[in-house]
């Protein structure tokens, strides 16, 4: 090329342009034809192959990998309710329905139990015992079941059991007739006992509290009113140690912000009651804030309430600052002289059972023990 036409080139954009679009053109077309090449040629089916088996592992990592299995305590399964059965009732209901109705204004002669010595056997044999654990907070927690032997006390009692899945309870059933009122605090998806109660004591009025709704409202409505919240020592949200519905199958407890409603409010303002006969009090340490209440003078002294007979769980394994609390709560009880104590239970290091006998006001004794 002459030097004047190279110069000429370099001077027209045109002719820049053209060559560059030829030069393109070319390229793309002996790539295609190279591909074309590679896909027909039977030669390289292999390297077709190789490319398929590329071209599905790209994918393959270019997809969101499926979830891991994992173990979750929510397993969804939820509470299984029975199908309607037949209802039997104990033979003592028709008894108890026949008593004559009560007068608890004047006392029963003779009494079926002294009372007076009753608490005097008892408090000579739990002292001795108990005494050793005077501010040994963990030696009280952990060694109630050698409160065992003072159960001699009471063998001219008539303690009912009702069991339900998992524990038993307490109950005395009364000399004569008129409304009861029986309270659950914490119904914890289980109503066996509850069950057994009502079809043995008749003219009961069930009342139950527990912050999970589902299944225990329709277990506890069968019989009684139910009430969605937790019972504590103040209002507000507390939280507590709680079974959820979907937890059926591993029965794996969880901690839960809950609505909480005052022990005293609960059964005075909300309840309306001044005497309570039967309670069942199992709340996976929300009963440690307000133990304090059922003293001399406590709470429910002020509000005038009365508790006959009840059956308590502690935990202090799942709440340490309660085994204090409990510690303090049994010498003040055995101060008060107005409760005595029996059929101790355990559960597990740190969770134990109990049941009270109200030996101080008249209308209890009279009720249930003349």
């Amino acid at each position: 090329m002459a030097l004047t036409d190279y110069t000429s080139f370099r001077r027209n954009p045109a002719l820049s342009y053209i060559f560059m679009t030829v030069f393109l053109l070319i390229m793309v077309s002996i790539l295609n034809r190279r591909q074309q090449i590679i896909i027909t040629s039977p030669e390289n089916s292999v390297s077709l192959k190789n490319d398929e088996n590329l071209a599905n592992l790209l994918a393959e990592k270019s997809r969101k990998p499926a979830p891991r299995e994992q173990w979750d305590t929510l397993d969804g399964i939820g509470y299984k309710f029975e199908k309607e059965k037949e209802i039997v009732m104990d033979p003592r209901f028709e008894e108890l329905n026949n008593l004559p109705q009560c007068d608890l204004s004047v006392d029963k002669k003779p009494s079926k139990v002294d009372i007076p010595k009753l608490m005097d056997d008892f408090q000579k044999c739990i002292t001795p015992i108990v005494e050793k654990w005077r501010d040994d907070v963990k030696g009280i927690n952990t060694k109630w079941l050698k409160t065992s032997p003072c159960d001699s006390v009471f063998e001219n009692i008539d303690t009912v059991p009702m069991a339900n899945l998992h524990e038993v309870k307490w109950v005395i059933l009364p000399t004569c007739k008129e409304d009861n009122v029986m309270v659950t605090l914490g119904i914890g998806h289980d109503t066996m006992a509850e069950e057994k109660l009502n079809r043995t004591l008749p003219n009961t009025n069930f009342y139950g509290a527990d912050p999970i709704i589902e299944p225990n409202r329709q277990l506890y409505t069968a019989f009684g009113k139910y009430f969605p919240f937790a019972i504590g020592k103040k209002p507000g949200f507390t939280k507590f140690r709680v079974l959820p519905n979907q937890n059926q199958k591993t029965r794996k407890y969880e901690y839960q912000d809950v609505t909480t409603i005052p022990f005293t409010y609960f059964l005075s303002d909300i309840l309306d009651l001044k005497q309570i006969d039967i309670a069942w009090i199992d709340i996976e340490g929300g009963e440690f804030e307000f133990l304090d209440q059922i003293h001399r003078d406590g709470a429910l002294d002020e509000k005038g309430i009365v508790i006959c007979q009840f059956n308590l769980e502690v935990h202090s394994k799942f709440h340490p600052p309660g085994a204090q609390v409990y510690h303090n709560f049994v010498f003040k009880i055995l101060e008060d002289k107005r409760y005595v104590f029996l059929k101790p239970a355990a559960t597990d290091v740190g969770v134990h059972r109990m049941f009270f006998i109200n030996l101080e006001n008249e209308q209890c004794i009279r009720k249930f023990l003349q």
